[in-house]
Parts: C-alpha cells; structure tokens; sequence
C-alpha cells in the first residue's frame, strides 16, 4: 500500500511537471526566457560604469579610454548586427539564441582573466566578443517574438521583451561597486554572463512551443535584402535609434561619475541613484507598445515624438538640479521618457517591409542604436577631457534630443 502511495505521488508530480511545461511552451513562456537572458546581457554590458573610476585607476587609462571598455560590446553590435540580421533570416533562431548563451559565457570569463591582468587590449576584444553574442541574441529574440506573437499584440510582447535589457542595466548600475568589493573588480566582467548560463536549459525547453525555423519559401533573397536596406521608413527609424540609444548611453555612462563628484556620493550611492534611469524603462518600454497598439491605433510616431521632445527638456534641467533629490526625480523622468520610444522602434521599423526580412530589419535599427551607444560616451568623455566641464556634455545631450525631434517630424507612419 505504502509503495502503491509512493507510484500515486510520483505520478501526481510528473503530471504538475507536465502542466508546468505545457504551460511555458508557448509565446509567453519563450518570452520570460527571452527578458531574462537580456537582464543579464543588460548587466553584463553597463557594469563598468558604476566603477568607471576604479577601471581607469586598475588600467591606468583616461576617460576616453575607459570609455572604449564600456561601449565595446556596442561597437561589436555596430559592425556585425547586419549581416547577423541577414543570416538569422536563413536559420533556427532559438538555435542561434541558445549558442549566444555560451559565447557570452567565454567572453565573460576571458574578461575577468584580462582585467585581472591589466591587460586592457584583451580586454577590450573580450567585450568585442561579448557583443557579438549580444547582439545574435538580441535579434534572434525579437525574431522569435515577431513570430510567436499576432498583429494584435506584437508591438507589445516585443517591447516587453526590449524592457529586459534597461533591468540589467539598474542592476548592473547597483551592483557593480557590490561586485568589485566581494570579488575584486576583474569580476564584475564575468558575473553576469556566469548567470546568464541558467537560462540555456529554460529556453531549450520552452521555445520547443514555438516555430523556429525558416522555410525556403519564406528565406529572402537578395532583391528582398537590398530593398530593406534602400527602404526610406527603415533608415528613418535608423536615425531614430542612433540618437535615443546616444542618450540612452549618455545618461548611463557618465552619471553615476557625475553624481559622485557633483554630490558626494560613494559608488554605491551613485550606482543605486543612478540605476534608477534604466529601471524606469520596465514600464517606459512596456507603456510605449501599449500606447501606440491601443491608444494611437497602431501608430508609432506620436511615441517617438512626445519621447524626444521631454527628454529634451528635462536634460536641459538636469543640469541645474541643484539638491540629490532633485536631481533623483530628474534622472526618473528622463528614464521614463527617453525609453518610451526603445521598444516600439523594432515593430515600427519591421512594418515597412515583409515578415521574412524582419530581421535584416531589426539589425539595420539594432546597429544604428548600437553606433549611437558607443560613439555618445565617447564623445562625451572628450568633451569632458577638452573642457573640464559637464555642462558641454548636457549640451551635447540637449542637442541630441532636438535633432531627434527634427527627424521625427520628418519621418513617415508605418503600415501594421
């Protein structure tokens, strides 16, 4: 009878275990796969800025070059994202994004090794590299998504897939100082693409509930290909990625160093104030696919509009916060409205061509934004070196967000 009872509650088990699987092997669980690998990709990408200081006092760089350790990955986006795009058109996505997993998992380790060292070139190449799986798994995702969602809710599912990445960053703001004082600061190049490993088995097992492959009636040609590059509305958008993700960077880059100086701020405070900024793009993102799906009728443009226009005042009055409280709400607002537009950029610039080359489309939107990421701090951190000031770097985000305005206005509405 006792054993009788043991075979019942095994069974019992097995058939939860089923329930729980059938349940995740589908849109939504492949999603939760999905966000929570980018909070990972999020962490691993920003940690260094939360202890900009000490990465330039352990290499014995200036701000410029430290810079170059932060934006690597942005840079190795940059310039493989497109044909990445084009070959993820032709393949297994969740194939691909499983094999970005591991990569980042070498890169990250390689990392820790050449921090360790002090050798800031290997150092830099092991960022190049962790880019690269990046940026697979970020176009990957959002193929995944495109497909597994309907037109009815694709701009949203996929903007909430976009809200992972901003998560990572707020830990990876907050944790950094946490990381480089338990484990030394060579680690924090390392711990989150460790973490990242546990989501391998997960999204194995949950994406088997969504189709993956591409077939030859739908792979794209090269007519298809060179069409989305010549498409007027894509580059548009283009445009419009490159400038957010410029400001995007701007603020996440140079702030906590900005907050510690200006207020007094330990690390640790200034990556817990400054962590704030890319926490707020959970609902940001999220608000942005939802406004534009139901309050806009499925248009994009208005988001994109009213994002560049208050993030262009409230970084013009962030420079004039004069108390950490005000200077908090700033950082708030800023996060919020500048993030509005992030999640909906991909589905606006995926209407303005087929379904078969979402990708190549994607990655031509994912590169811009990446070469804005990566040439924003840059040019901030010479600004800062010029001038010994961070009033031109305020201006020079001021500007960004005034010429995004311009764009915007100037750019076509999409076709859902």
């Amino acid at each position: 009878m006792k054993q009788s009872g043991r075979v019942r509650d095994v069974s019992g088990v097995r058939r939860q275990t089923l329930v729980l699987v059938s349940g995740l092997a589908g849109p939504h669980g492949l999603l939760a796969a999905l966000w929570l690998f980018l909070v990972f990709v999020g962490g691993y990408s920003i940690v260094p800025a939360s202890v900009m200081s000490v990465v330039m006092a352990e290499l014995s760089v200036r701000p410029t070059a430290a810079s170059w350790v932060l934006t690597a990955p942005q840079v190795a986006a940059a310039v493989v994202g497109l044909p990445v795009g084009v070959y993820l058109d032709r393949v297994n996505n969740r194939v691909a994004a499983a094999v970005s997993v591991l990569v980042l998992l070498v890169a990250g380790a390689w990392g820790w090794v050449a921090a360790d060292a002090g050798a800031y070139w290997s150092l830099i190449a092991s960022r190049l590299l962790g880019g690269t799986a990046f940026v697979t798994f970020w176009i990957a995702g959002a193929n995944l998504l495109t497909g597994a969602f309907g037109a009815g809710n694709r701009a949203t599912a996929v903007a909430v897939y976009t809200t992972g990445y901003p998560v990572g960053y707020a830990v990876g703001q907050y944790a950094g100082p946490l990381i480089a004082g338990e484990l030394g600061w060579a680690a924090i190049f390392a711990v989150f693409a460790v973490l990242g490993l546990v989501v391998l088995p997960v999204l194995v097992l949950v994406g088997r509930g969504v189709d993956a492959t591409v077939s030859a009636e739908q792979t794209p040609g090269l007519v298809e290909i060179k069409r989305v590059l010549l498409s007027r509305g894509v580059w548009f958008v283009g445009v419009m990625s490159f400038t957010v993700y410029s400001l995007y960077m701007l603020v996440n880059s140079w702030m906590p160093t900005y907050s510690a100086e200006t207020f007094g701020l330990s690390l640790a405070e200034s990556g817990l104030l400054i962590a704030l900024f890319p926490a707020t793009g959970v609902v940001a993102r999220t608000a942005g696919g939802a406004l534009s799906d139901w309050v806009f009728g499925h248009r994009r443009r208005p988001i994109v509009l009213v994002s560049f226009l208050l993030t262009s005042a409230l970084v013009a009055a962030l420079s004039y916060s004069g108390t950490v409280v005000l200077f908090l709400l700033g950082i708030a607002a800023t996060g919020v409205f500048v993030q509005l537009q992030i999640g909906l950029l991909y589905t606006y610039a995926g209407e303005f061509v087929g379904s078969n080359v979402a990708g190549t489309a994607i990655a031509v939107i994912s590169v811009a934004g990446w070469g804005g990421s990566f040439v924003a701090p840059a040019v901030a951190g010479t600004l800062l070196e010029s001038t010994g000031s961070y009033v031109s770097v305020f201006g020079y985000a001021l500007v960004l967000g005034l010429f995004g305005v311009g764009v915007t206005l100037a750019a076509p509405e999409s076709q859902p």
